[in-house]
């Protein structure tokens, strides 16, 4: 009873390991293809093993961000996606819904903003020969950092929910809802599946 205990235990963290090198890759392809590489690294990995092998890992995450290097859009359309919520170009659609989807987005646009905020005091303070202006505002991230976990706890959908509706629907799916409005939007989506045998979401990506 023991050894089937441990060998049960063991076979969870090595799940859970294979799981943790995947995150390498982009939320969609996880999605899609994930449970194969999954099955392939525990494989990889041998029956007795109770972590991906090494190599194996850092060959999936060698690939896992090469992968979200091809498809993360150029800096200009990005820093314009990112400061004015500008659209993407189609091709960089499914990133941008990945982002939206993401449950860290709130902070990688609050980080963006902090660092094109500290991009734009570095570039004003050497036209103006004035370090002290780098200085004064590098003296405040206390209050920059409170700001951001803030509104990251606080509402960490609400920015996503603003840029979904804008360009990619009017349907918000549950992940980017309120939690109080999430049961309604699970039960808006079985009810469209059963209306219309359509597996996918009420919605359809702007511009395609």
């Amino acid at each position: 009873m023991g050894e089937g205990s441990s060998n049960g235990s063991g076979g969870g963290r090595l799940e859970r390991s294979a799981r943790l090198w995947l995150r390498a890759y982009p939320r969609r392809w996880r999605y899609a293809y994930g449970e194969d590489l999954v099955g392939t690294l525990v494989d990889l990995a041998g029956p007795d093993a109770a972590t991906v092998r090494l190599r194996d890992g850092f060959s999936v995450l060698w690939a896992g961000w090469s992968l979200r290097l091809r498809e993360h859009p150029p800096l200009l359309p990005w820093l314009r996606y990112r400061i004015v919520e500008s659209d993407l170009p189609e091709q960089y659609r499914v990133w941008m819904i990945d982002d939206l989807l993401g449950r860290l987005h709130a902070a990688r646009w609050y980080a963006g903003y902090m660092v094109i905020l500290a991009l734009i005091f570095s570039v004003v303070s050497l036209v103006s020969r004035d370090a002290q202006l780098v200085l004064t505002a590098l003296s405040a991230w206390p209050a920059y950092v409170l700001l951001g976990v803030v509104g990251t706890v606080v509402g960490p959908r609400v920015k996503a929910r603003q840029v979904w509706r804008k360009h990619v629907s009017g349907w918000v799916p549950p992940e980017l809802r309120p939690r109080s409005e999430r049961a309604d939007a699970l039960q808006e989506l079985e009810q469209f599946r059963a209306s219309t045998g359509y597996v996918g979401a009420p919605h359809r990506i702007h511009g395609t």
